[in-house]
């Protein structure tokens, strides 16, 4: 096995914010209040008005969840900014909340909460043969030359030395998503462009932050990017078009004839534009979840060293002799997928939040319509009558459970929630399973990784997704001597993510 992970974590790095510090935050800060005598559900308050609910919740909003459903029972509110959020738990209010069918609408929740910051217009219902270009079967089409392009990118732009892991997860889960959305012929250097407005665009990308009543410098800086991304995404849109290069079976020729018609070259700026919008958003749906997702396991492996070794050698067992990296051999990596599958289930407890179309009754309280309604996916995840000593990483649990071609709990059992329950699971699960297990697999097999530092803690956001990091994710990672077959041999240094200025040596030819 050629990966090492001897961890030397840097001693003067800030100690860890620990989940039971947050914890006690939240117990600390929240109330339940007097209950009215209207028909709506019982109201949870602060200790310090204003702002104690905006505190909690960015500390810890499952336990804030938690000690709602304790002190008021299984359907509660609460005010951020002044605006109310009706919260749902308990088995019978769940089962109603994620059963519903379009009068609890997704896309209308998403609009309203993350539309002041990312724009009302990229959330939109996705038409079904535009989606179809997201199946199982597009995925697996385009896994092999998506694996090849990821060693190519990672032999390229590590060269050695300390990397700043969670700006490399950003820039590569980005490349991987511009090419699978909108075809190989996109250039890197338009990709690092739009990873970096991206980065812009997905900065404070939480509950607290998209309902803060003022406009900050960072908002402000986040609307031009996403304007230049717009602006990039037309352009490319119009290139394609005119070149009449798109995949046939791709997702940017699906939305190509689905908003530009039967003569794309005489699109107008709106036809333009909403085409880039779809693309946009099929890119923000790919990227700013799967970076993360990418960044929590690489790191969960990293510090498990049992856990890595049991990946490497079924990693070198499948790989050997010469067999190509693709979905198919993914699907015959069980203990990998395990992993990956521990870390979403730790770190994946984001919301899941609808808007009532209409009037709905939810744990014997009529919830009026345009209620704004959620509910933390840590409730789920952290289950502790699904999972033993749920907050321990063990990657092996799943061994027990009946599970799916990526080893996860079958979704009609409602006990893993990062990918969504109910009505609306997320369409691009099967994409973020390749692209995660495609970034890890040729990170293991082609470097020698070393932790060095250590996010202080990961923080759910009660957005749809992963948690964000607290603090740097800091690895000294080395190329390994021999590229395995298919991989361009180069070795360009790239300041963005390493410190030592030295280039590796180049990998010897097989």
């Amino acid at each position: 096995m050629q990966n090492t992970s001897r961890s030397q974590v840097d001693s003067s790095a800030p100690q860890p914010l620990t989940g039971s510090t947050r914890r006690r935050i939240v117990r600390a800060l929240v109330r339940a209040e007097s209950r009215s005598n209207g028909a709506g559900p019982p109201r949870l308050g602060a200790i310090v008005p204003g702002i104690g609910t905006a505190i909690a919740l960015l500390a810890d909003p499952t336990e804030l969840q938690r000690a709602g459903h304790e002190a008021l029972g299984d359907v509660f509110t609460l005010s951020l900014f002044g605006l109310p959020l009706t919260f749902v738990g308990g088995k019978d209010a769940t089962q109603r909340f994620i059963d519903a069918g379009e009068e609890l609408n997704l896309v209308d929740a998403y609009r309203r909460l993350a539309g002041r910051m990312l724009g009302e217009d990229l959330f939109v219902e996705v038409q079904a043969h535009v989606l179809r270009a997201l199946s199982g079967a597009s995925v697996r089409r385009q896994s092999g030359p998506l694996a090849d392009f990821t060693a190519r990118f990672l032999r390229a732009r590590l060269a050695g030395g300390e990397i700043d892991a969670l700006a490399l997860a950003n820039d590569l889960v980005l490349h991987m998503a511009c090419r699978f959305v909108c075809g190989d012929t996109i250039s890197e250097p338009l990709c690092d462009e739009l990873a970096r407005q991206f980065h812009i665009l997905e900065s404070e990308l939480n509950l607290t932050g998209f309902f803060l009543p003022i406009e900050t410098p960072s908002a402000k800086r986040r609307k031009q990017a996403r304007e230049r991304i717009i602006s990039i995404f037309m352009s490319e849109v119009r290139r394609v078009a005119a070149e009449g290069s798109a995949d046939p079976e791709g997702y940017l020729h699906a939305v190509i004839k689905s908003s530009l018609g039967d003569e794309p070259t005489a699109a107008t700026p709106e036809q333009l534009r909403n085409a880039a919008l779809a693309v946009m958003g099929a890119v923000f749906g790919a990227h700013t979840n799967t970076a993360m997702s990418l960044a929590a396991s690489l790191s969960e492996l990293l510090e498990h060293p049992r856990a890595l070794a049991a990946v490497l050698e079924e990693q070198s067992r499948v790989l050997q002799d010469g067999q190509a990296l693709d979905l198919g051999a993914l699907c015959r990596m069980p203990v990998l997928l395990r992993s990956i599958n521990e870390s979403l289930r730790l770190h994946g407890n984001g919301g899941l939040w609808r808007v009532s179309r209409s009037p709905v009754e939810l744990g014997g309280h009529l919830i009026p319509a345009g209620s704004l309604i959620g509910m933390s996916m840590g409730l789920v995840n952290g289950d502790s009558s699904f999972y033993h000593d749920p907050s321990r990483y063990e990657p092996d649990r799943y061994c027990d459970m009946k599970t799916d071609a990526f080893q996860s709990p079958a979704v009609k059992e409602r006990r893993f929630g990062a990918f969504g329950l109910g009505h609306h699971l997320c369409p691009g699960r099967t994409l973020a399973y390749t692209m995660l297990g495609i970034a890890l697999t040729v990170l293991l097999r082609d470097f020698r990784i070393e932790v060095l530092r250590r996010p202080r803690a990961w923080l759910d956001l009660m957005m749809g997704g992963m948690a964000r990091p607290v603090g740097q994710l800091r690895l000294r990672v080395t190329p390994a001597r021999r590229a395995p077959a298919g991989v361009i041999p180069l070795s360009i240094s790239d300041e963005r993510y390493c410190r030592s200025g030295d280039k590796a040596e180049a990998p010897l030819p097989l």
